[in-house]
Formats: C-alpha cells, structure tokens, sequence
C-alpha cells in the first residue's frame, strides 16, 4: 500500500522541526538526529500468488535547518507473472515561513520531486511497463484538535511531467492527506487524490483515488504489540481513457516486534497472521475479481544518526 506508505507519511509530516521521526510499535517519536535510514524485505501472500518488495533504502536527511532530503529505493517481484521492476522516489524541498490562517499556523514546503518507476514484464504477458515522473511539489500541513490524540493533515500540489514506454504527457495533482490519533490505539491514515491525467492512453482524464489505512494496535511490551489492520485502496477514472475502476481491500492481524540494538540502530518485524484479501479492476474491455486469505511479512532494520 502507499498512503505514501504509512511511515512516510509521518516522515512527511514533521516539517517545522529540525530532526528525524521514527515509528516505534504504536508510538511515533522525535530524534535530534539528522539522518534516518531503513531497510526491510516484504513478502506478501495473496491466496497462494506471492509478491516480493526489497527496501534497500528509505529515509530522510536534513541537509540543514531549511533543506531536506527523502528517498525511498525499492526492488519488487511478482513471482506469479515472472515480473521484476523498480520503484524509486527522490524529492528534495525546502521549508518555507510558517503563516497563520483561519487560527491555524500552517507548515509549508516546495522542491522537485521524481519518481521511478519500472516493470520488466514476461513476454508472454504483455510489454515491459514504464512510468517515471518529474515534479514540482508544493505541501502545507496543520494541526487540529480531533480524536483524543489529535489530527496532523494539509495538502499535497503536484504539476508533473509524466515520461512513459507509449506517449509521454503531463499531470496536475492536488491530494489531501492525513493522519488521525483516535486514541485507545486507534489510528487512521488516509490521502484523498485528485489528478488530471493527459498521458499514455490518458486523454484528459479525471483520476478519484481513496487510500485508507485504519489499525487499532495493543502494546504488549516493550518489545511486542498485536495490531488488527484494514486497508482499502480505490481508483475511479472518467473521460477518456480504457481503465474504468479498481478496488483493493484487506484486513487481517498482525503482531509487531521492535527491539533497539544500540541508542542509534533498531530491528524490527511486522508478521502478519492470515487475513482476508478482495481485488477488482475493471477497465474497458474486461472485469477481473478475486479474493481469498492475505498474509504478509516485513522484517528489516532502522538506523538514525
């Protein structure tokens, strides 16, 4: 899933101080250091067709108190297609004076943002696939008093030019995102898409996408939690292009281990205990369903200093 993956998220959202965030269990925690760098293997199960993720890098750096610097490099693998492929995002910004507005003060950011991202596919199965993106991005961010934890939510802006393996183009993108502290371990995280797409077989295209991300998590120790997970992902397109909808859902429990090596590096696992998976993709020549027990297992290693 990428609510721009959950951790990330939160890396995104601490833009007024100068420090790194972690995810720790059910806590999110500040560090003085500059630099966090994680990386973790996936393996995600959906009714027997297996899919592989290597992290072999994500992190933040912060160049100095105004210049920051993120990354996230990943080597994926579907072994039931024979498909291998890279996603890579960069994005270097640079935090602009804060402003109050309506009562609120409003954190705000802009740099170039690139994304990479590539699909050797089996040629019995179709072309490979490519779809890289180089953008300016611009985000503010806010505090509100909602759930018994509080809320931290803004807006990403986006004008993008989209280079592809059919007709190159262009995207304008306005989402917003956030993160809910519902208390009692009760968290959701959500960013809500809105772009206009006029590349590939994308004339002028209205994309409607929902990421959702709701957990209820129960610490058990300081070492271990039970989490119960549930994500949706929904795409909607209208005008002009071949693809209609998709539609992802999934739930399932999870236990969660986090166990601090030194002061500055960390392990950590999230076990996924067997759950429940349903897809649907619907384009303009065909509709394809399918649901059946979920399963996935993350396990890797964090580094600040």
């Amino acid at each position: 899933m990428n609510i721009k993956n959950i951790i990330c998220t939160f890396l995104l959202l601490h833009l007024s101080s100068f420090g790194v965030g972690r995810e720790i269990l059910n806590f999110y925690l500040e560090e003085p250091e500059n630099n966090l760098y994680q990386s973790y293997g996936e393996l995600e199960n959906k009714d027997g067709k297996k899919y592989y993720k290597w992290k072999i890098g994500t992190g933040t750096s912060k160049l100095n108190e105004n210049w920051t610097f993120d990354y996230d490099i990943e080597k994926k693998y579907d072994k039931n297609s024979n498909t291998d492929g890279w996603e890579n995002t960069f994005s270097l910004y640079r935090k602009l004076e804060e402003k109050e507005v309506f009562g609120k003060n409003w954190s705000m950011d802009i740099g170039p943002y690139i994304k990479y991202n590539v699909s050797d596919i089996s040629s019995d199965f179709g072309e490979d696939f490519k779809e890289n993106k180089y953008s300016l991005r611009y985000r503010v961010r806010t505090n509100s008093d909602i759930g018994l934890g509080g809320a931290y939510w803004g807006f990403d802006f986006f004008l993008s030019s989209i280079d592809t393996n059919s007709r190159d183009g262009y995207s304008l993108e306005g989402n917003l995102t956030g993160s809910i502290n519902l208390g009692y371990g009760f968290q959701n995280f959500f960013t809500i898409y809105n772009e206009y797409l006029d590349y590939g077989n994308n004339r002028g295209t209205y994309l409607f996408r929902i990421e959702n991300n709701f957990r209820w998590t129960y610490d058990l120790n300081e070492n271990f939690a039970f989490s119960l997970d549930s994500e949706i992902d929904s795409y909607n397109y209208y005008k002009n292009t071949d693809q209609d909808k998709s539609f992802k859902f999934n739930v399932g429990p999870y236990l969660l281990y986090s166990q601090d090596i030194t002061e500055k590096l960390r392990i950590f696992a999230k076990i996924g205990i067997t759950g429940y998976n349903f897809e649907e993709v619907k384009t303009k020549f065909s509709n394809v369903s399918e649901s059946g027990l979920y399963m996935k297992i993350r396990c890797g290693f964090e580094y600040v200093f």
